[in-house]
């Protein structure tokens, strides 16, 4: 009569708990979170608490200026346009042999002040340090932000924006359009985070 070995009850334990465990995490990565970020809506619109606009992800226009991998995808996660922002066009201009220097534009339909409020808000739910924030004019802003990106590189944005006065109509009783608001979304390398 033979005696019978170990038992493997307790490896099949432990295996089919380190089963649920990773097949919980998967779940829970393909799920993600709910979260106030922008641009981790997968292009929905979400809201930026303190503001009354809407954020859009900004991954779209970025990819128009995007090159070889940068920016890094944690810098472009984190930045959002308002809703129903409309593209105008990019600028590059890249500095030196490889230092990212460019920019999207893009029409705002809100008021200067608004969009002022939304990229404040934006910026500190995104952890991006405000370096300055400057009113050249009336009806204008300036902001420039920075913060460490994936890569190793420091990243800047550089946030112009500039307000279109609302046209009022006299024949149409003082009907006129919205006003509007032109960003200047800048994103440049500062040089090595370490």
């Amino acid at each position: 009569m033979s005696t019978p070995g170990p038992s493997l009850r307790p490896a099949l334990v432990v295996v089919a708990i380190a089963v649920v465990i990773v097949l919980g995490g998967a779940v829970l990565a393909l799920l993600g979170t709910s979260s106030a970020r922008p641009a981790a809506s997968g292009g929905a619109t979400t809201r930026v608490p303190g503001s009354s606009l809407r954020a859009e992800p900004a991954r779209a226009l970025l990819a128009r200026i995007a090159s070889g991998g940068e920016p890094p995808p944690d810098v472009v996660s984190s930045l959002a346009v308002p809703a129903g922002s409309t593209y105008l066009g990019k600028r590059v201009e890249d500095r030196g042999v490889s230092q990212f220097d460019r920019e999207v534009r893009v029409s705002v339909p809100a008021p200067e002040r608004a969009v002022r409020s939304f990229y404040l808000h934006l910026l500190s739910e995104e952890h991006w340090t405000l370096d300055s924030i400057t009113s050249p004019a009336k009806g204008s802003a300036e902001l420039i932000a920075e913060r460490s990106g994936s890569d190793g590189y420091q990243w800047r944005v550089g946030i112009v924006l500039r307000g279109i006065a609302t046209v009022v109509s006299p024949a149409l009783a003082g009907g006129g359009s919205p006003a509007r608001t032109t960003v200047a979304l800048q994103l440049y390398q500062v040089g090595d985070a370490s």
